[in-house]
Formats: C-alpha cells, structure tokens, sequence
C-alpha cells in the first residue's frame, strides 16, 4: 500500500490513513501528552508519510515500522522540553513513568496481558530503558544521562530487550 502512495494513490492513501492512523496518532499522544499537539504532529507525519513515501525501502524493514519512526521523531522533535532543552529527569519522575506503564494498555487489548508479563521478565535496567524509550519517547542521550551508563551501552540494553521481547511475544 505504502508504494501505491508513493505513485501518488489518494485511495491508498486514505485506507492507510485509515489503518495505521489509530496507532500513530497513539504515539504523537503518548509522547506528547497533550491531544492538540498530539493532532498536530500526527498529522504532520501523515503529511510526511505522503510525501516521502517513496523513500520506503522494505529491505531495511516493515512499512508500519517505517511509518512510527516518522511519527516518532516528529513528535519528539514537537516535545517543548526538547525545544527548550529544559527536559530533567529525577529518580522519582522516572519511577513513576515506569510504575504507571504496566497498568496502560497498548492499543491492542489481546496484547496488553502478554506485553505486561513478557516486561516483567526481563531485567529492571532493560525495561525501564524499553519503557522510556517507545512509551515516553526520551531519547538514548537522556535515558544515558539519566541511567549514567554511556549511550552504546543504553542502545544495548534497548536492542536485548526487544530481541527478548519478541522471543517472549512469540511464545
């Protein structure tokens, strides 16, 4: 569908919209935390989407992939603590991002109980990375800064706990 859109497809478009719209708008809200920019920024990525559509390449991964990184990094570029550079993380904030998490339930509620079991097998310092990455959008710079480990060691820490993740998922 996504390389329908990049030949210009508005039907394609619209379905796409239609499809992957709920689970991108989720992300611009959970980063944001605010419903008005969380609607500017998720429809900014859909402009986006359409626009650099062709810039897909399935090689490197899936379309859906492809179209939450945008989103992602447009509503983390549209944080104001990011813009004013202002963003302090203190054990306590972190603690109560963490805590809140396993009683939100993603988007699909089949999954909720399965995601909820499988985070909590995995070590303290991979989920609460995991968590602050994907569900409150902090980047690896700040979950570095915060963990005071260096940034290679924060991105694997990030890639052992999807891989465990999915191995947990498929189960």
């Amino acid at each position: 569908m996504l390389r329908s859109v990049a030949e210009g497809d508005r039907t394609a478009f619209r379905v796409l919209y239609e499809q992957a719209g709920p689970v991108l708008f989720g992300i611009c809200s959970r980063i944001l935390r605010d419903r008005d920019a969380a609607e500017d920024a998720f429809q900014e990525a859909m402009l986006r989407i359409w626009q650099k559509s062709y810039q897909f390449d399935p090689a490197k991964g899936g379309a859906m992939n492809w179209m939450v990184t945008v989103a992602r990094r447009i509503a983390l570029d549209r944080m104001p603590a990011r813009r004013s550079g202002q963003r302090s993380l203190t054990d306590a904030s972190v603690a109560a991002l963490v805590e809140a998490l396993p009683h939100q339930a993603p988007g699909d509620p089949g999954l909720a109980p399965d995601l909820r079991r499988c985070l909590g097998l995995l070590e303290r310092n991979y989920r609460q990375s995991i968590l602050l990455a994907y569900y409150h959008g902090l980047s690896y710079e700040e979950l570095a800064a915060h963990s005071a480990v260096p940034i290679g060691t924060i991105k694997t820490w990030i890639h052992r706990a999807v891989e465990k993740l999915q191995r947990c998922l498929s189960q």
